[in-house]
């Protein structure tokens, strides 16, 4: 016995088929080489390799560790043992979770002068408290890469 679908269920069956076929899972690296592939072309076969699972080590050039990591969010020059050093700095964001109490009095200020209230509602009285709970976001550093001559020397990376 042949099954018939309705014209909806097949609609949505080729809408979800056509999405899906469209979608590209790239890791960060990989998306960053599709838009730079002057620079990836560039590099030797065994940056390449680790540049496309988004890892870097020693000896790597500059333009490796960009499509590696990505830009950093900090760049700090300096000099160690009279070598020039250039120090990459990469944060991201980690969650802190708050608890705020607050107590409070309101002394009788007019809250609404005019407006056609009634002259007794006019004011408000009395003590107040509360408590709230939220999230802040706060900026951690989770790598760092260190550049003698636009060579890599060191390297950190949080887990």
């Amino acid at each position: 016995m042949a099954r018939s679908f309705s014209p909806a269920f097949l609609s949505l069956s080729l809408l979800c088929a056509l999405a899906l076929s469209g979608c590209e899972t790239l890791n960060p690296a990989q998306r960053r080489i599709k838009q730079s592939p002057e620079l990836f072309a560039g590099l030797s076969e065994k940056e390449k390799a680790l540049v496309d699972q988004g890892e870097i080590e020693e000896g790597m050039s500059r333009d490796a560790v960009y499509l590696a990591w990505g830009r950093p969010g900090r760049v700090m020059n300096g000099s160690r043992e009279g070598q020039t050093l250039e120090k990459w700095t990469y944060f991201r964001q980690v969650p802190v979770h708050t608890t705020s109490v607050g107590f409070g009095s309101y002394p009788g200020y007019p809250m609404y002068p005019g407006y056609g209230v009634h002259p007794a509602a006019r004011y408000a009285y009395g003590t107040g408290r509360g408590i709230s709970t939220g999230t802040d976001y706060l900026p951690s550093v989770a790598r760092t890469v260190e550049f003698v001559r636009d060579q890599v020397v060191a390297w950190e990376r949080i887990d």
